[in-house]
């Protein structure tokens, strides 16, 4: 099931209090997220998703996502079980001069499903590998 969310972060919003909304979901493996930034943005748009408070995207501490008419985009194996099912978007955008529309985007697949994702992708790679699949 893919997720979409157009969400606007207002004029030189602050890092010390960022934007937050909660993106309801189903439960599931997480396989992907995309965060698209208009053209315009000039980097100055920082976004992060979190679970609880757990930073899925950056896993990086102190980092932000950022981009400039570009969609950024992580493959990822998370677990989206536990009730309730939703992740929270973070966003500031200090210096910028008008709001900007970020869209996010995520892949929730059946656990089912996404635990045969591993074993597909390696036997492409060994398909390709003995020169198959050109």
């Amino acid at each position: 099931m893919l997720f979409a969310w157009d969400i606007t972060v207002a004029t030189g919003t602050a890092e010390a209090s960022p934007k937050s909304e909660t993106l309801k979901c189903t439960a599931g493996i997480i396989t992907r997220i995309e965060l698209k930034f208009p053209a315009g943005c000039h980097g100055l748009v920082k976004v992060k998703i979190l679970r609880s408070e757990f930073r899925i995207v950056p896993l990086s501490d102190f980092g932000w996502i950022t981009g400039d008419d570009e969609t950024v985009g992580s493959n990822m194996y998370f677990s989206l079980q536990d009730i309730p099912t939703e992740l929270k978007f973070v966003a500031c955008s200090p210096g910028t001069t008008y709001p900007h529309t970020i869209t996010v985007r995520v892949t929730i697949l059946p656990e089912k499903v996404a635990s045969w994702l591993p074993v597909i992708e390696r036997l492409g790679k060994i398909i390709k590998y003995f020169g198959g699949g050109e």
